[in-house]
């Protein structure tokens, strides 16, 4: 329940996948084990119990026992000031989940989050989807879903909200990004499925966009890219903008198709320094590409960006990226809501650290929305290249 900045998610569940997130499966095993290992340790735990029992034998107004707890839960790992630890009741661990499957009800937007104004920012409504149909368009700011401010929840929160049952309204108060003028809008929810990427051939280069790393990106992309290859493409300008992240064994799958056997992806170090390697396990394809990046380019995207810079010496253009570069673990609790803690920072392969900072572009480039500047650059870069 915190503000993950501008990194973009999509109006589905969260935004793991705005990071990555490795989610252990909740069972009443699973949390038993937690219970036995952990509540040992902490008697201060205590001190929570002795005033809930002070509250229910004293207190004289009534009180939501369970909203007390879910406060009490959020506001301990809300102090902990890191944007990617977060606690979610079962609703919202429910909708947070769902977005690994790649298909949703909802309004159907990729957005991010405006730290300043505390909104949710339409980044690009999904093709023919309820929030295209409606009106709304890149830069739109939500500020209110059902009359309830979102600026008290986080990007998590707010985009699971305005998830719902397929057929249902969400009525979103948005102030609009050209004229600055604030109004509702009533957009029906429909099943959403969410694309994982774009290929097309712009004479004899290939344009691949990938949008974000859901379970069925790694076979999409082998299917794309030997189109554009089979289709007679020379080079790939391969489009990570906006794509905020997402499923990092996905990361790994895409790899395999562009990077050589055995070549190292990223690797992670946890609190105690312990390191893990992610190698590529298959031959990729050879030839060459260019890289498309921007502000919002995060988390699971920067890996891959990372790691073709890294072993093939990969050229990326526009703008500095997100700085995503934590690996977050899901632990269910024994009421099946759940907690989402930062247990991992990545590297990539030269031993960078992008958290907070970012990869730097090699040409960087501002973004002209009618001619699309950047992606002009990146074609001229890859034709020098050929």
């Amino acid at each position: 329940m915190k503000n993950n900045n501008k990194a973009v998610s999509l109006i589905t569940a969260t935004a793991i996948l705005t990071a990555s997130v490795t989610f252990l499966v909740t069972s009443a095993f699973y949390s038993s084990v937690l219970k036995a290992r952990f509540a040992p340790s902490f008697p201060e735990g205590e001190k929570i119990n002795e005033i809930l029992s002070i509250l229910d034998d004293r207190y004289y107004y009534g009180f939501d026992r369970q909203k007390l707890i879910d406060t009490a839960v959020d506001t301990m790992l809300d102090s902990l000031g890191d944007p990617y630890t977060t606690y979610m009741t079962l609703d919202e661990a429910k909708l947070f989940f769902e977005r690994i499957s790649g298909t949703y009800a909802g309004v159907g937007a990729f957005v991010s989050w405006d730290t300043e104004l505390k909104a949710v920012i339409i980044v690009k409504p999904i093709k023919d989807s309820p929030a295209e149909k409606a009106g709304l368009v890149k830069g739109d700011r939500i500020v209110k879903i059902d009359g309830e401010s979102v600026s008290d929840s986080d990007l998590d929160i707010a985009v699971a909200k305005m998830k719902g049952e397929k057929g249902t309204d969400v009525v979103l108060t948005v102030l609009k990004a050209e004229g600055g003028e604030t109004i509702d809008i009533k957009v029906t929810r429909d099943e959403i499925h969410i694309p994982s990427m774009d290929a097309n051939m712009d004479g004899d280069i290939g344009h691949l966009s990938l949008y974000t790393f859901d379970p069925e990106t790694g076979d999409e992309f082998k299917e794309n890219l030997n189109f554009l290859v089979e289709s007679g493409a020379k080079g790939i300008v391969l489009d990570l903008r906006d794509n905020g992240g997402g499923i990092v064994s996905s990361v790994v799958s895409v790899a395999n198709s562009l990077l050589n056997k055995g070549d190292l992806i990223f690797y992670t170090l946890d609190k105690d320094g312990n390191r893990l390697d992610h190698r590529t396990y298959n031959e990729g394809v050879d030839i060459p590409i260019v890289l498309l990046v921007n502000e919002n380019t995060a988390s699971a995207a920067e890996l891959l960006a990372g790691a073709l810079r890294d072993n093939k010496g990969i050229k990326l253009v526009g703008k500095t990226t997100y700085g995503k570069g934590v690996v977050q673990v899901t632990y269910p609790l024994s009421d099946q809501s759940v907690i989402k803690l930062t247990v991992e920072k990545y590297f990539t392969p030269n031993g960078n650290d992008i958290d907070k900072i970012g990869l730097k572009p090699d040409f960087e480039i501002e973004l002209e929305t009618e001619s699309d500047e950047q992606y002009k650059k990146a074609v001229e870069v890859l034709r020098s290249e050929l």
